[in-house]
């Protein structure tokens, strides 16, 4: 070996070193790890996807698309049905609350989410009310006979004749009147013959005497100026002359000349027009706006383009039980009598309130009013000009003491912000500063409603963003991931329109127990063909001569329209839907068939709308998951007031409110809460 011979001696790491070195020493490493993972029993490389995997480190919630109650820390088979197990949650909603929902910018977007801040001010309605012109009544006089006897002339021979107070009406001949007469001149007499008696008693009885027989007189209906007259003539008449009470217009006439008549016999009705009632009626939902004292605006159509201005002077105590309306009585001055009794009006009512629920009233915070005539209003304490009552402090009547600051104002949410079943409330608010839109569902007390907004008692802040379109859609989602919501407070499957509580064993649910499909929590995506979904068309449309026939008050035409829907059910071809669809439209045909054939069999029209109530619940269910290939919008209609205040939602294809729970009693009672387009709804895929 040379001394120019370095080769024998290279160290281990000066091979290492070098380029051929090194990437030996690689392969033998990899080669030795993929032999060690071969025997370890690793020899399959983790599926990132799969449960359980290095980037699914968020534990997952396995439940039943059909049963969501079930909730299993594994996959596996549903106990109940036996389906496949679900994931429910995954690592992008751990990080949520149980009322709230995460979407994409794009998700939004396309479900046309709008929002509104929560804002401080005077709340103001505009009352709207119908009525008509009454007489006053306490301008309302009657002739009548105080005396039997014989009609031998009526002054005013026709009705609606003007006549003044102090008229001659009446000219009727009666024996009793000449007997009571002739008492009267007697006793005349007599103490003309005793004025120069120095007895005192019988000068004593005579007057007496005279007193009484005048008292018989204005007792039988004759006038001072009558008695006097046959005092001063010594003359008696069998006849008597009646004069009108009142001024005004002869409203009935209810006697004819010749006709024999008995005491109390009604002969004319006299009433004043210089003064009248409006008769108008009002919501229940209106009260909290309305007052004793307030002016009321209103028009009719006999003088277009003019207004009149009158004072509510009684608000009724109770409820009319046929048209569910209170009325209000306004009075109004009709100097010029160009108002008419029985003419129809349309009132209006401006009305602010506060926090507490007290009324604003420049003119009558902090005055003092006439509990019988509201026209008169003062400063302070006295008694009212025309009955001569004590006046009564404003407030006692509902009203502010005094005008408060604006900081005093309260809270107020747009009224399409709200989602209202039952006693609850819920409005959908967006939450600040999120990387994506995050909104979540909150219970909210409220109170009046003030024209297209509601007073929030509790549950809200000022300067919150509100969801006021697209809080449907919102809440649909919810129940789809069994979270809490409008219709499942507590979470999990949303009862249908009968269920009453879950099941103490496994059962198969009838169809009046079937949970509505797009309130289970089916966290699969629509998938529909446009074949499927046209298919459906017939159904919305006999759901929606169901809901024309009920607002029509028809119970024959929605008999048939029921039947219908069951027959268009029917005839839905299954095969059209594939998967999970599948599923999900025979879950919707057995609620939709159970419900038309409960309306179908109805025998009256409150039985008919309460299986309309179950109908319609399917029917939006279906609408939200299936959506609709009509080329017509469909429209969400609410009323508060339908189910004994337990509030309804229907689905109509205008925009104007035919309520189909009180038909022509209120048609227009209630508000379109939501607008559905043509197609799949967002967040589906087709």
């Amino acid at each position: 070996m040379t001394g120019n011979d370095t080769s024998a001696r290279r160290t281990p790491l000066d091979f290492i070193r070098s380029r051929f070195g090194l990437a030996t020493v690689i392969v033998v490493a990899v080669l030795a790890f993929a032999l060690g993972m071969l025997f370890s029993g690793g020899g399959q490389a983790p599926d990132a996807t799969s449960p359980g995997s290095a980037t699914d480190s968020t534990p997952t919630t396995w439940t039943c698309s059909m049963h969501p109650q079930i909730k299993l820390p594994k996959p596996g088979k549903c106990p109940i049905c036996f389906m496949d197990l679900i994931p429910l949650e995954t690592g992008t909603t751990a990080d949520l609350g149980p009322r709230q929902l995460r979407m994409s910018t794009a998700a939004r977007e396309l479900a046309r989410i709008q929002t509104t801040p929560v804002r401080r001010a005077f709340a103001e309605a505009e009352i709207r009310m119908v009525g008509r012109i009454a007489y006053d009544e306490t301008r309302v006089a009657y002739i009548t006979a105080w005396v039997p006897g014989r009609l031998d002339r009526l002054y005013a021979d026709y009705t609606g004749i003007t006549v003044k107070q102090g008229d001659h009406m009446v000219y009727m001949y009666s024996p009793q009147l000449l007997a009571t007469q002739e008492e009267l001149v007697q006793a005349h007499r007599v103490i003309d013959a005793l004025s120069e008696s120095k007895s005192r008693v019988l000068l004593s009885t005579a007057r007496a005497t005279l007193e009484a027989s005048r008292d018989k007189l204005r007792l039988l209906g004759l006038t001072p100026e009558q008695i006097e007259e046959i005092e001063t003539s010594g003359t008696t008449s069998d006849h008597l002359t009646i004069y009108a009470p009142i001024g005004g217009v002869v409203v009935a006439k209810d006697a004819r000349e010749g006709m024999y008549v008995q005491t109390g016999t009604r002969i004319y009705t006299i009433v004043d027009l210089s003064r009248l009632w409006i008769l108008l009626e009002a919501y229940e939902s209106d009260l909290p706006w309305l007052r004793y004292g307030q002016h009321v605006t209103f028009t009719s159509t006999s003088f277009p383009g003019v207004s009149f201005d009158a004072v509510i002077s009684f608000i009724a105590p109770t409820v009319d039980p046929r048209t569910r309306t209170i009325q209000v009585r306004a009075v109004v001055s009709n100097s010029d009598g160009r108002l008419k009794p029985d003419m129809f009006t349309r009132g209006v009512v401006q009305s602010r309130i506060d926090q507490d629920g007290h009324v604003l009233d420049v003119q009558l915070a902090g005055k003092w009013i006439s509990p019988m005539h509201p026209e008169i209003v003062k400063s302070g304490p006295g008694t009212c000009d025309v009955c001569g009552m004590p006046l009564v402090p404003a407030e006692e009547y509902g009203y502010a003491e005094r005008l408060p600051d604006d900081p005093a104002a309260p809270l107020l949410v747009p009224a399409t912000a709200t989602m209202i079943t039952g006693t609850r409330a819920v409005v959908y608010v967006e939450l600040p500063d999120r990387d994506e839109p995050v909104f979540e569902g909150r219970e909210v007390q409220l109170g009046p409603r003030a024209g297209d907004f509601y007073v929030v008692r509790s549950g809200l802040e000022a300067g919150e963003m509100v969801v006021t379109n697209g809080a449907f859609k919102i809440d649909a989602e919810l129940q789809i991931q069994a979270k809490p919501s409008m219709m499942s407070p507590e979470g999990g499957v949303a009862p249908g329109a009968h269920h009453h509580g879950e099941p103490s064993a496994p059962h198969t649910p009838t169809p009046a127990e079937t949970p509505i499909a797009s309130r289970d929590a089916h966290a699969e995506p629509v998938v529909i063909s446009a074949g499927a979904q046209a298919s459906l068309t017939p159904v919305f449309d006999a759901y929606f001569d169901v809901q024309a026939a009920l607002a029509d008050d028809n119970v024959d035409a929605a008999q048939r329209s029921f039947a219908a829907v069951a027959d268009a059910v029917a005839s839905v071809d299954m095969t059209l839907f594939e998967g999970h669809t599948h599923m999900r439209w025979m879950e919707f045909s057995k609620t939709l068939s159970g419900a038309a054939t409960e309306g179908n069999k109805a025998g009256d029209i409150e039985t008919a709308r309460s299986a309309f109530h179950s109908l319609s619940e399917s029917v939006i269910a279906l609408q939200a998951a299936f959506g609709h290939s009509d080329p017509r919008e469909f429209f969400l209609a609410h009323c508060p007031m339908a189910r004994d205040r337990q509030g309804a939602d229907w689905l109509q294809t205008n925009d104007v409110v035919h309520n189909p729970y009180f038909g022509s009693k209120m048609l227009r009672c209630g508000s379109v809460r939501e607008v559905f387009d043509p197609g799949v709804p967002a967040g589906s895929k087709q």
